[in-house]
């Protein structure tokens, strides 16, 4: 159902959590946590804060996340190396060390989804041929992207705050 998604999402996601987000939802603005992630099996991509004490500003970096990318796609075009730093980390991701429960939890998601190796190898050469046309093709996609939706978990005042420097949420109180 849907569309096929390429290896080079896991790149360009990971590229973009491990560099802007963290730079800028974490180190500049004080969040204990920033990062996106995509998962490939649903097609979700998700950015995400945690003790986050900027919540206006994370929206506002979560909103320039392509034009950030945009820009490191053109950066990309001559910078070889960062291109390849970009591509060996996702494959980390793939190939890290696991235990021997992880191996068997992991082995059997993947027959629960019916993941054959020849689609892991697939995959994994998409991420190994990953381009900087690629990051180019994902920034034009969360600019295109329609009905996005949020979910924000926090204080009443951080809602305020929020409000206060322009941002708007149906504000339901669970507790």
């Amino acid at each position: 159902i849907g569309e096929a998604v390429s290896g080079s999402t896991s790149v360009v996601s990971r590229f973009l959590g491990t560099g802007y987000m963290w730079d800028n939802v974490r180190v500049m603005g004080g969040a204990y946590g920033g990062m996106c992630q995509f998962q490939p099996r649903d097609g979700i991509f998700s950015f995400l804060s945690y003790r986050d004490p900027n919540l206006a500003a994370t929206i506002d970096v979560y909103d320039g996340a392509a034009e950030s990318l945009l820009q490191s796609a053109s950066d990309l075009e001559n910078d070889s190396d960062a291109l390849a730093t970009a591509i060996i980390g996702a494959i980390g991701d793939m190939d890290g060390a696991l235990s021997p429960d992880q191996k068997g939890s992991l082995q059997f998601k993947r027959w629960l989804a019916r993941e054959s190796p020849e689609q892991r190898r697939k995959y994994r050469d998409e991420i190994l041929n990953t381009k900087p046309s690629d990051f180019k093709e994902f920034a034009e996609r969360l600019k295109a992207m329609k009905d996005s939706s949020s979910a924000v978990v926090s204080s009443k005042s951080a809602f305020e705050d929020a409000s206060k420097a322009g941002k708007s949420f149906t504000l339901k109180e669970i507790m």
